[in-house]
């Protein structure tokens, strides 16, 4: 789901009832204004996965309540299946999935335009006795799907706010965009804007924004350091229609503010920011000025030095936290509005913590030497190590460390999505694997998590925190199993394993863009960078003293 398709969601629907079904609709629940032309709703069967009636949304939204309205979509002659599970996903105008719910289970799409994608159950159900006229309705209070619950069912209100439901007007703060990573779906009415920040880092060069797309006019606005207004900006190309580009070939570091403007209503419109990060060679100018990979202590010292001593973001948090980090390092690549979890290759819509489908992952456990949090503890927070992961993969892995399995092990599938992924139930297909003592990353992904775990390796040696003054571990690799225990608490020495496997899947899942833009991004909040993921070739140097 795009950030800015957030508050358009699933508000009420019905499937079933006493004697012959009636009456069956979807209520869609969107800001005032927001022109729902091209949004469809997908109905889906799950015992196959499979998609079987399409229900076109159009028109614009009223002002019902609270700066929001409603539209109704009936399911027609076809109707909707009864469940077991089924259910029904919300596609905007560019395609991409808002919501996958269902109800009476879950499933995973196999078709359609929500294809790979886990349903979200919403634990209330109708059935054969529920009453004629009766819905399954959001109530509570906020602005976006995740602020209310579902109810047991009870007289419909179609067309109208439900019930015990209190909208509030949407949040005018702008939305974080992610170097190079589309926002779709973008729609605002007449004279009506949507803004947007982009953080630039220090030496990145050729920032460019981007929209195009979609129907209506749409103006782009770009200013650094505050937000754009219609008579104060640094770019403006001021073309009809909405195809329109800003471009700063050596922009300054810091935050770029964009507004996407509604000269007349627009939407299905795309907004991309991106940038090109500062030089990664070793030597010369950029980040790694400096480095030579002459040996292995010598590249060890000198990136343990430059990495070090961080900013820390706070692990949970009122101001921006890991949770806040992580939704935009671990960003779906097909769809800003979700995540893409670690080991499940789920796709999820974000949430915020306490949600029931994904948390964060400590791949270097922290139960291996910085169990402790707190505002000193650098290693509990670091972002080139936590990642997101389903809660119940993250759960089954615990404190395991990584190892290669057998085809004896316990499978953890994958979904398939974004053309990868789908558990075959073959060793070692496109599955996690497990025998309770170690884990073994999926093929995709065992390379990122390599790379986090040597970052971990070289970051933290001991001695001092620089800011802090306060004492840190030495997260030592090995491949001796029994050195790798719960310490209990914070401890000055700890380890993790295995060394030679973590190398190993290094060679055999490369770096890929998706890794350097998460590396890119994970340097705005920290301000340092996993200089594996960079420099590949460093870490034959470091470990195996294969040095150039």
């Amino acid at each position: 789901m795009s950030s800015a398709s957030a508050d358009v969601f699933i508000n009420e629907f019905h499937y079933d009832n006493n004697g012959t079904d009636s009456n069956e609709k979807v209520e869609v629940i969107a800001p005032a204004g927001t022109n729902l032309s091209g949004w469809k709703v997908v109905l889906y069967n799950g015992s196959n996965g499979a998609q079987y009636a399409t229900l076109n949304l159009s028109g614009s939204i009223a002002n019902q309540c609270g700066g929001h309205g409603t539209a109704v979509v009936t399911a027609g002659s076809t109707g909707f299946q009864n469940g077991a599970p089924d259910g029904l996903a919300l596609i905007n105008a560019s395609g991409a999935v808002v919501q996958l719910l269902s109800y009476e289970g879950t499933f995973t799409a196999s078709n359609g335009p929500a294809s790979g994608v886990r349903s979200s159950d919403v634990g209330k159900s109708e059935t054969s006795t529920t009453p004629v006229g009766y819905s399954l309705q959001l109530s509570g209070s906020g602005a976006k799907a995740s602020d209310f619950t579902w109810q047991s069912p009870r007289s419909s209100s179609f067309g109208a706010c439900n019930a015990g439901q209190t909208l509030v007007a949407p949040a005018t703060g702008p939305v974080a965009l992610s170097n190079g990573v589309a926002v779709t779906g973008l729609a605002a009415s007449t004279n009506n804007a949507l803004n947007f920040t982009l953080a630039v880092p220090s030496g990145a060069t050729n920032l460019s924004f981007v929209i195009n797309g979609g129907t209506g006019d749409a103006d782009l606005y770009v200013r650094f350091g505050s937000t754009p207004t219609l008579s104060s900006y640094d770019c403006r190309p001021f073309l009809n229609g909405n195809a329109e580009t800003c471009s700063v070939a050596a922009p300054q570091a810091g935050t770029w503010y964009v507004m996407v403007n509604a000269f007349t209503s627009f939407s299905g419109v795309t907004l991309t920011g991106s940038y090109t990060a500062a030089s990664a060679g070793g030597g010369g100018t950029g980040y790694y000025a400096g480095i030579v990979a002459s040996s292995a202590s010598a590249l060890r010292s000198a990136l343990h030095n430059l990495i070090d001593d961080h900013t820390k973001i706070p692990y949970t948090a009122s101001t921006t936290d890991t949770w806040d980090a992580l939704k935009l390092a671990d960003q779906d690549p097909l769809n800003s509005g979700r995540i893409l979890d670690i080991y499940k290759n789920a796709s999820y819509l974000k949430e915020a913590g306490g949600n029931t489908f994904y948390n964060r992952e400590h791949t270097w456990p922290n139960s291996l030497g910085f169990s402790v949090d707190g505002s000193t503890n650098y290693a509990y927070t670091d972002l080139h190590m936590l990642m997101l992961a389903d809660i119940s993969y993250n759960s089954n892995r615990g404190n395991k460390p990584y190892g290669d399995c057998s085809a004896s092990c316990s499978e953890y599938p994958t979904n398939a999505y974004a053309s990868q992924g789908g558990g075959s139930g073959t060793f070692p297909g496109n599955s996690n694997w497990s025998d309770g003592v170690i884990w073994q990353v999926w093929s995709k992904l065992k390379g990122n998590v390599a790379r986090g775990i040597l970052y971990m390796d070289v970051r933290y040696e001991g001695g001092s925190n620089g800011v802090s003054g306060v004492a840190e571990p030495d997260l030592r690799l090995t491949d001796d199993l029994s050195l790798v225990v719960n310490t209990g608490g914070n401890a000055s020495v700890a380890y993790m394993g295995r060394l030679s496997t973590l190398l190993n899947w290094h060679q055999q899942d490369p770096v890929n863009t998706a890794e350097v833009l998460r590396n890119d991004m994970i340097q705005t909040f920290q301000g340092n960078r996993n200089p594996f993921v960079d420099h590949p070739e460093w870490v034959a140097c470091v470990y195996q003293n294969v040095c150039n």
